[in-house]
């Protein structure tokens, strides 16, 4: 946004300002006034259920009407109750009416002016339901069933507000004014215990009802917090509680809202039931462990130190407060946001708290259908037939002669039954799918949940969004029901989305209610939304959910570990601070969570039209008629000519605003990194601890590595923001009337549904359209449907045609190669399929990155660190050493065993490996994608634009006898120029003149010409008398006289099994005066063109293969890489060109889109191991056969150039777009871009990968080898000497001299030549055993010089000298794997460091050092370099030793070391190449014969 529009903006703030000052002073006056008046009106029940009497009757009521709790009913007299409580209030006077809801357990009851209150209603159903179960009273509490328009659900979280904020105000004060001591932490910690014991929380809710005991508890906390004198405590609950009474206040006013709505059906009579909940979610466990910590270190803190207070802040310490409040939080949000923006209405709050832990959702089919019928197939009818059978059918859907199902042609209005083939011919009518139904499953999908349904005929082509579908047994509810149960017996959480189902969506975790028109309200749902639209905001919020609780889970267990640092003697600070801290970073990370669900934006939904299915006069009438407003647009100029004094500042300034806000974001994306909380906790440890450096160091190396990876990020963002520049296209806009039409240019963007447009040839197509106009018109379609042979077009409808045939269409983002089409818009923008097919959202692939990989290692070596600071400790505590010394000591250790330089390694070698590839043409948008690269095992290939150039090209020609090839291509080349000698237009012409370019006539010569056009599918010269032809083989060859024709055609077929495309010439000797009346009339020409012809031979086409690509796929083949082609493509066209390019393919290896949609999801798997041309694919079947691939296992990347391909390059662990053409949506969906269509850097990308690891492998083995060193070391001269050998600064000093520096230096170095490798992806044995050894051999040179120091001096100069060897060895270490001059540079440097530091006084006191003498040094130096020899030579005695078994696979060398000389490599362990897979089930090959005779490889440029 430019600083023209921030400066209008702030110069109407002021007006603003006081606009949204009174609209919140009123509203917040309203909110006030009407808490205040619910609260005094329950006040006294409230207070009656808090203290164990009598639960509150939860009510409402409004426009009318009562909504009364009514207790019992799912007791075993529950119809009793029922029946006693309707004949009671039904006899009230002034009643006009009652009905019972058993599954909200409420009596809705409609009065009159004059009658009964609310009050007296409850009096009258108290004394029913006491009549019907006079036992059951004193026996059973009942738990109040709460609604969101209860003024009792409503006044409890408004009664916990007012505890928390009077606790506030009062802890404030108690603070700032002289008051008399209080009791100690001892009140709050007992309500914390009982809070966070979930066994004691329990109770108490079993006792009081869930919102009882939940206002009690807040209060007692508020109460606690006051004592302890806790203000900051108590503002995080006040903003918790102010959320979870804003998210009450919503749902209130959604209720009120819509209450007339829902009481038009109010009666249900499904059962009322608890329902039995699934598993527990990452909150409930981490909890768990937190009560059983909690419980032993408030009793271990209170037998040690024999205090209350310390036990009661032990208490407060271990609660995960975070946790719960992050949850909270989000969920409040989420749900206030979802009641004012969306509607929706959360009949049960508690539902929102259980989205973390949802894995499985079951989709009732009815909801993805609207009330709309709509002809959605035909069977056995004549294709020439197919649009009026199909018009015939729509005439009779619309006057509501059909329903749902097939239907004989018979039954269709008109004289139809004719274009029946068999008696089998009918007619589908099914319920038309909503417009985002595709959007809804995908979501669902993307949030990483099974997703299953019921299959029934309406599915149609949204079959394939389901993981499993069930089969139907008449009944809905049923089928689904027991969906749910299998899934919950599986150990799921599982959410039904269902319009009318109430046993599944009783059962169900969470129960998404979808309200339809005129059928009663879903009661038994959590949720109710009005349509789809809130089913997708609802499915959006899974994956935020489950983030809110991992993080409020970690920043919990950081904060507890802190505050138990906090409780050590002499740290400053107080115990429960951290937690407070922590909590107040929960609450903001729920709530920053719930907004980026509500302000997501939801996919354009599908078209509601299907536009090819109509005449173009019925779409005119359907789409409205778009007009420009002139004085909008000169408002609109006079507007900017005012303000472009302010946009001319507003461009001096947009560019650093905008970089600063985009290296912002860019840096909040880096620091999601997992080892961020690890790190950030020891930077605090540290700090506690009185070790400020240790932790600035640690932050810097956070900061530094978020900043270069967002610096890499901006870079490759902005390079690919240029390539898309020209993304726009012009559009030529029709105005005015039929008869006056005047064309207009126009930016895309500006065109809206309605809109006239005309195309010329060679324009791009600004948006989706229906034609109305197309003489001659041929567009190249490849970048959406993957088909590489220009498709021809023309204006009759397509009904029931498949994208790729719907020949009345044109769609935004392909080209017009011939004529000129005139269309009406029908889609613009995300809506058209371009953008939809970019925008379909896929299951994320697997984590990528080495930072994700790395976590793997710092969740294994964590524990050791944290074990050998805590043995340190327990040692210096047994060998007399203070309390607060040992744990400072221990805490030391663990800290600088800690791996910090791990996140700046992994940077640092992935921006190393970025620039590289970049040098070599792949942009690298991400550089964490590099290492994904390394681990690649399948490659998935789109054809057309990637590993061809969409370009035909003359293969073969086939001369009939008594002519030669030339012949063949010198007629052939008559027909394909102009007049003026350029080739014409079309595709096939263009290949025929490359051809033929010594064989063309001479320039000037006179011809005639007649072009290619829809309806002729031949071109054709006439000069002189000499009539040349070419065109579609059964055209021309049915013209000739003298030949074979079941030869020829036996010909034809045999080079369109090759995949050719094949064109037949011709020519004729014609009379002067033929030819002069042919050069005057165009249909003159074309007559001559009818019959007598010669037959001179047949060419034969196909898609030209990228130069670069030639040998690529082998290779990747000798790699141990797995090829697959997906493409959109003729599966005879794909085979083919796989051949051509060096990879032999067997009919058993070829599948086809429609076969794939037959399969089952086991089948799925087995084809993707045994196939490698899947032809004939839609977006959709990419983006499942990638997330096959990568669901048994592989790590897939997609190579691809157009809109089709979005999708699946999204899908993959690497995604790969070629931008030398194509779509825009491709390349900015791809982590890599391979510019210039250099599809061959693909070899270096894959190579760098590889080799990325090997360098990574060496930098991670020297930082965790020496981390090892150091705790072994700590713990050795701890059992010695009683205390670590090294001081906290000391320990800082070998991390900076040997953590960072040194191995980000072998990071970005080639690794020796004995050391390299071919591999794929780490390898953990290889690195464990480094890891091992050197560990070993750091402690044992350390441990050895210090020992000889100690005999030989003084503690200090011992403590010295191990210093010294403890860093020469860990440096000495870095130089076995790299001799590279910055490896070497940098560890001379680093030693250089430590010998002036060491040798100069004041600077060697200040880290607890002594300058030493020649004997120390050579002690030190000495014990290093033997133990840096003992390193280097332990590998190979060990794997002599074990008689050289290792497992490593190495992979073949390439032949080629230009790139592979500047890289290093990996070795590990490699599995069996995908293509050698066996696959038990019979995957189904493509259907030869079928093949021989489709249009695209038969038939001429007309088809």
């Amino acid at each position: 946004m430019g600083l023209g529009r921030y400066v209008s903006a702030a110069a109407s703030l002021p007006v603003r300002g006081a606009g949204i000052g009174l609209g919140v002073a009123s509203y917040g006056g309203a909110v006030a006034a009407d808490l205040v008046a619910t609260t005094a009106r329950t006040a006294t029940q409230i207070t009656t259920e808090v203290l164990g009497g009598t639960p509150a009757r939860r009510t409402s009521s409004g426009h009318g009407r009562a909504w009364i709790e009514i207790r019992g009913l799912d007791g075993p007299r529950g119809a009793d109750v029922a029946a006693s409580v309707l004949g009671a209030v039904r006899a009230t006077a002034g009643v006009d009416g009652a009905e019972l809801n058993c599954a909200l357990s409420r009596l809705v009851v409609t009065v009159g002016d004059h009658g009964p209150s609310v009050a007296v209603l409850c009096q009258v159903v108290t004394r029913a339901e006491d009549a019907a179960r006079p036992l059951a009273r004193g026996g059973v509490r009942d738990r109040p069933r709460e609604l969101p328009g209860d003024d009792v659900a409503l006044a409890e979280r408004a009664l916990a507000l007012a505890a928390a904020t009077t606790g506030l105000v009062a802890a404030v004060g108690v603070r700032l004014l002289p008051m008399p001591s209080l009791p100690a932490a001892v009140p709050a910690a007992a309500v914390t215990f009982v809070n966070y014991q979930p066994r004691l929380r329990g109770m108490v809710e079993n006792r009081l009802g869930p919102d009882a005991a939940e206002l009690l508890l807040a209060t007692a906390q508020a109460v606690g917090d006051v004592l302890r004198r806790a203000p900051a405590s108590l503002a995080v609950d006040v903003a918790l509680r102010s959320a979870i009474t804003a998210e009450a206040w919503s749902g209130r006013r959604v209720w009120h809202r819509r209450e007339p709505e829902l009481a038009r059906d109010p009666a249900d009579d499904s059962a009322s039931r608890p329902r039995v909940r699934g598993t527990s979610g990452p909150v409930e466990r981490d909890v768990d462990r937190a009560a059983i910590a909690q419980f032993a270190g408030a009793t271990a803190v209170g037998v040690a130190t024999r205090s209350v207070a310390g036990a009661a802040d032990a208490a407060l310490v271990a609660a995960p407060k975070a946790a719960r409040t992050a949850r909270e939080t989000f969920a409040a949000t989420l749900g206030r946001g979802l009641a004012d923006r969306h509607s929706v209405l959360v009949l049960r709050p508690a539902a929102l708290r259980r989205l973390d832990r949802v894995d499985a959702v079951v989709v009732d089919p009815s909801v993805l259908h609207t009330a709309e019928l709509r002809v959605s197939g035909l069977r056995a009818v004549r294709d020439a037939d197919r649009t009026r059978v199909w018009e015939s059918a729509r005439s009779a859907v619309e006057a509501g002669a059909l329903g749902v199902g097939w239907h004989a042609l018979s039954d269709l209005p008109g004289d139809v039954a004719s274009a029946a083939v068999d008696e089998d011919s009918a007619v589908l009518v099914t319920p038309a799918h909503h417009a985002n139904a595709a959007a809804v499953l995908a979501q669902a999908r993307t949030s990483g949940a099974q997703v299953m349904s019921v299959n029934v005929d309406g599915l149609g082509g949204l079959r394939s969004a389901f993981d499993d579908l069930l089969p139907s047994s008449g009944s809905p509810d049923a089928d689904l029901r027991d969906a749910v149960a299998q899934l919950q017996a599986n150990g799921a959480t599982v959410a039904v989305v269902a319009g009318h189902a109430p046993h599944a969506l009783s059962a169900a975790d969470v129960g998404i209610g979808v309200l339809a028109g005129g059928a009663p309200p879903p009661w038994c749902a959590d949720l109710l939304v009005d349509d789809l639209a809130g089913v997708w905001r609802v499915l959006r919020s899974l994956p935020d959910a489950r983030t809110a609780s991992r993080r409020g889970v970690e920043i919990a267990t950081a904060a507890s570990m802190l505050g138990a640092l906090v409780m050590l003697p002499g740290v400053r600070g107080r115990g429960p601070g951290p937690v407070t801290v922590g909590a107040a970073a929960g609450l903001w990370t729920g709530h920053s969570l719930a907004r980026s669900v509500l302000r997501a934006e939801i996919p354009p939904a599908a078209p509601v039209h299907a536009w090819h299915e109509m005449p173009a006069t019925e779409v005119r009438r359907l789409l409205p008629v778009q007009n420009d407003v002139d004085a909008a647009t000169s408002r609109r100029r006079s507007v900017r000519l005012v303000l472009t004094p302010v946009e001319a500042i507003g461009r001096l300034t947009a560019w650093p605003v905008g970089l600063a806000w985009d290296f912002g974001r860019a840096m909040r994306t880096e620091l999601s990194d997992p080892l961020t909380p690890v790190l950030a906790t020891g930077s605090a440890a540290s700090a506690l601890l009185g070790s400020p450096i240790d932790a600035v160091l640690v932050g810097s190396v956070l900061a530094g590595n978020a900043a270069l990876s967002a610096v890499q990020r901006l870079h490759a963002e902005r390079l690919l923001n240029r390539l898309l520049a020209a993304g726009d296209p012009p559009a030529h806009r029709v105005a005015g009337s039929p008869n006056s039409w005047a064309t207009e240019r126009v930016e895309a963007s500006r065109l809206r549904p309605g809109d006239v447009i005309e195309i010329c040839p060679g324009e791009v197509v600004p948006a989706d359209g229906r034609l109305v106009e197309a003489s001659g018109v041929e567009v190249d379609e490849s970048s959406l449907t993957g088909e590489s042979l220009p498709v021809s077009k023309q204006t009759s409808p397509t009904p029931g045609a498949p994208i790729g045939e719907r020949a009345c269409m044109v769609f935004a983002g392909t080209t017009i190669l011939t004529g000129t089409a005139t269309a009406i818009v029908t889609a613009v923008g995300d809506a058209t399929e371009a953008g939809r097919a970019g925008a379909i959202t896929p299951a994320s692939a697997a984590h990528v990155g080495l930072q994700a990989q790395l976590r793997s290692l710092t969740d294994r070596v964590l524990p050791v660190s944290v074990g050998g600071g805590a043995l340190v400790t327990a040692v210096g505590f047994l060998r007399g050493t203070g309390l607060r010394q040992a744990v400072t000591s221990g805490v030391a250790v663990a800290v600088a065993a800690v791996p910090e330089g791990l996140p700046l390694v992994a940077t640092l070698a992935q921006q190393a490996a970025a620039r590289r590839l970049t040098r070599s043409g792949a942009l690298v948008r991400a550089p964490r994608s590099v290492e994904a690269l390394g681990r690649v095992d399948v490659v998935c290939f789109d054809k057309t634009g990637t590993l061809s150039e969409n370009r035909l090209r003359v293969v073969s020609a086939v001369p009939q006898p008594g002519f030669d090839r030339d012949d063949v291509l010198a007629c052939a080349g008559r027909s394909a120029v102009t007049r003026d000698g350029s080739p014409a237009a079309h595709a096939t012409d263009v290949a025929i003149a490359d051809a033929a370019t010594d064989l063309l006539p001479p320039e000037g010569e006179h011809r005639s010409y007649l072009p290619f056009r829809s309806g002729r599918p031949y071109s054709a010269s006439l000069s002189g008398t000499h009539l040349s032809l070419k065109g579609a083989p059964e055209v021309v060859v049915a013209a000739c006289a003298g030949i074979d024709a079941d030869d020829v055609h036996d010909t034809v077929l045999g080079m369109a099994a090759d995949g050719l495309r094949v064109i037949a010439v011709a020519r004729r000797t014609v009379t002067t005066f033929q030819s002069r009346r042919a050069a005057d009339d165009a249909d003159v020409l074309d007559e001559l063109c009818g019959g007598g012809l010669q037959l001179v031979g047949l060419l034969g086409l196909a898609d030209t293969p990228r130069p670069e690509a030639a040998g690529l796929l082998p290779d990747l083949e000798r790699l141990q890489v797995g090829v697959r082609l997906i493409t959109g493509d003729h599966p005879v066209t794909a085979t083919a060109i796989t051949r051509e390019l060096g990879l032999p393919v067997s009919s058993e290896q070829v599948i086809s889109g429609t076969e794939w949609d037959t399969l089952s999801h086991r089948g799925q798997e087995n084809a993707v191991e045994k196939c490698v041309v899947f032809a004939r694919m839609t977006p959709e079947h990419k983006v499942q056969i990638v997330q096959t691939l990568e669901r048994v296992g592989h790590v897939c990347a997609m190579v691809g150039d157009g809109a089709n391909d979005a999708a699946a390059i999204r899908a993959a662990s690497v995604g790969i777009g070629v931008s030398s053409r194509g779509s825009d949506p491709a390349r900015s969906a791809a982590d890599v871009v391979l510019l210039d269509g250099r599809v061959d850097a693909l070899r270096d990308a894959l190579d760098e990968g590889r080799q990325l690891w090997r360098r990574v492998q060496a930098g991670v083995a020297v930082l965790l080898g020496g981390n090892a060193g150091e705790v072994a070391f700590a713990l050795i001269g701890s059992a010695i000497a009683g205390r670590s050998p090294l001081t906290a600064r000391q320990l800082l000093l070998v991390n900076v001299l040997t953590d960072a520096l040194p191995a980000a230096a072998l990071a970005v170095s080639p690794p020796n030549e004995q050391t390299r490798g071919e591999g794929r992806g780490p390898d953990s044995a290889a690195l464990w055993r480094t890891v091992a050894i050197r560990g070993a051999a750091t402690a044992a040179g350390a441990t050895t010089a210090w020992a000889l120091a100690s005999v030989t001096g003084r503690q200090r100069r011992a403590s010295t000298v191990g210093l010294v060897a403890l860093v020469g060895t860990q440096l000495g270490q870095t130089l076995i794997d790299s001799r590279s001059p910055l490896v070497v540079l940098t560890a001379g440097g680093s030693l250089a460091a430590l010998t002036v530091m060491v040798s100069t006084p004041g600077v060697s006191q200040l880290l607890g050092c002594t300058p030493l003498g020649p004997i120390g040094w050579a002690q030190a130096l000495g014990c290093a370099g033997a133990a840096t020899a003992a390193a280097a030579f332990a590998p190979g005695l060990v794997e002599k030793l074990a008689g050289d078994q290792s497992t490593i696979s190495i992979t073949p060398a390439r032949s080629s070391t230009a790139y592979t000389s500047r890289s290093g490599g990996v070795s590990t362990r490699v599995t069996t190449p995908v293509n050698g897979s066996a696959a038990p089930e019979k995957t189904p090959a493509a259907v030869w014969a079928t093949a021989l005779s489709t249009p695209d490889t038969v038939h001429g440029q007309g088809g």
